[in-house]
């Protein structure tokens, strides 16, 4: 497993159960956590941090701990209220704004997200949108091409049933 594949999940519950399965999915290897130890230990060997906890004694000393390892993505799920404690926490304990900038939080794309399925859907969006540098939102009001890392004639179809490909050869 290399850094560029990993992600810490801090916090359990439904949601969590989601976003490990969406990041098995694309092959991310997550780990999920539950103590601010465990994932101060973890911190090490991850790229991208989601902190899914809503606990004082973890959820801002991870994103604290989080911004400190140099991990490039961190997220925190949370409501307004949430946040608003989180940041006073980090702010009374040294973090700077600057540092808060890097945050994902509310984390997520704006999906309309309701069920801990959609929620870790928004998640992993959002994460593969920072990854690749862009804002996210639909495509059809992306100019350009839909794959604009990829030579044109190389982005991979969806496998289909053999008569399928019979009658429509391409994307």
């Amino acid at each position: 497993m290399t850094r560029e594949q990993s992600l810490l999940i801090v916090g359990g519950g439904e949601v969590a159960d989601a976003l490990t399965s969406i990041a098995d999915t694309l092959g991310w290897a997550p780990t999920v956590v539950d103590t601010l130890e465990d994932t101060v230990a973890s911190l090490p060997a991850v790229d991208s941090v989601v902190v899914l906890s809503h606990h004082d004694d973890v959820d801002g000393p991870a994103v604290a701990a989080a911004l400190e390892s140099g991990t490039s993505y961190i997220g925190a799920m949370g409501s307004r209220k949430t946040q608003d404690r989180r940041r006073e926490w980090m702010l009374a304990h040294g973090v700077t704004e600057d540092q808060l900038a890097r945050v994902h939080t509310p984390v997520g794309l704006d999906i309309g997200a309701n069920s801990p399925a959609e929620i870790a859907l928004s998640i992993a969006a959002e994460m593969v949108a920072v990854r690749r540098g862009v804002q996210g939102g639909s495509l059809k009001n992306r100019p350009g091409p839909i794959h604009p890392d990829l030579a044109p004639g190389t982005a991979e179809c969806p496998a289909a049933p053999a008569a399928a490909h019979s009658t429509h050869q391409s994307c």
